[in-house]
């Protein structure tokens, strides 16, 4: 069975986003946004110009927009998510801020604790100890039992939007693996 360059081009870029999507679930383990490398890759591969024998394109601007799209989509949602959650449980906009800086700051830590895996515990932590010291300053603090709360639900927020970074990784990884294998 022969193939054309252009479908062997096709395949190996399709091989060379489903790697770097499982390269990005490991750049998020650390605390990065990695689900941005498979957009990032595409847009590469399409800024190359790469095409076929036959002048066809490998990879269309289209792809590596949906791609980076899907990205930003995923970072966005990560972002508001332990906003949200804090919000539901009556957190205030200390309580909010200290989560989203908490979280910045236990990705830092996390990390230089145990490398590799320490940025997501470090961010779920920090977005935690963030949202409850955001809640008990000010001049109007909180109860003790709602700064924890309202840093639980931050937390169970941040995690949730972790989760769909990577699964927005996977879904990436998975698409390109499935188009290169069939």
């Amino acid at each position: 069975m022969e193939f054309t360059l252009a479908e062997t081009l096709g395949g190996i870029y399709h091989l060379v986003i489903s790697v770097s999507a499982l390269l990005g679930c490991f750049i998020i383990a650390v605390g990065l946004p990695g689900q941005f490398v498979p957009g990032l890759v595409a847009i590469a591969y399409w800024a190359s110009g790469v095409t076929g024998i036959d002048g066809s394109t490998v990879v269309s601007g289209w792809d590596a927009l949906l791609l980076v799209g899907l990205g930003l989509l995923a970072e966005g949602f990560e972002f508001v998510s332990g906003f949200i959650g804090g919000r539901v449980a009556g957190s205030r906009w200390r309580g909010s801020i200290g989560g989203m800086l908490g979280g910045f700051i236990g990705a830092i830590f996390g990390n230089l604790l145990f490398p590799l895996v320490g940025g997501i515990f470090g961010i779920i932590a920090g977005t935690f100890a963030g949202s409850i010291v955001g809640e008990l300053v000010g001049n109007e603090p909180a109860t003790d039992d709602q700064a924890v709360k309202v840093g639980l639900a931050s937390a169970i927020g941040r995690t949730l939007g972790l989760v769909a970074k990577l699964a927005v990784s996977f879904a990436i990884g998975f698409w390109a693996l499935f188009k290169w294998l069939f």
